[in-house]
């Protein structure tokens, strides 16, 4: 089963399949969250859908969180 995970810190998007513990190469190894999205809704998501998606995440996170 394919998962989707987002990096609190950049918000950058991986899958993975069989990791339950997945690093950001982008930001420097930074702990990567699973996502409430589903990998089929990933799929169907074009390249600016999917940036709109970890923006918005970033901010609720940020901002229900308390963290910058």
């Amino acid at each position: 089963m394919m998962k989707v995970f987002i990096c609190p810190k950049c918000g950058s998007i991986t899958t993975v399949s069989r990791r339950k513990e997945v690093f950001c190469h982008k930001c420097g190894g930074t702990r990567m969250i699973p996502s409430k999205l589903t990998f089929a809704k990933y799929t169907q998501m074009d390249e600016q859908q999917r940036k709109d998606y970890s923006k918005s995440w970033l901010y609720i996170r940020n901002h229900t969180t308390g963290e910058s």
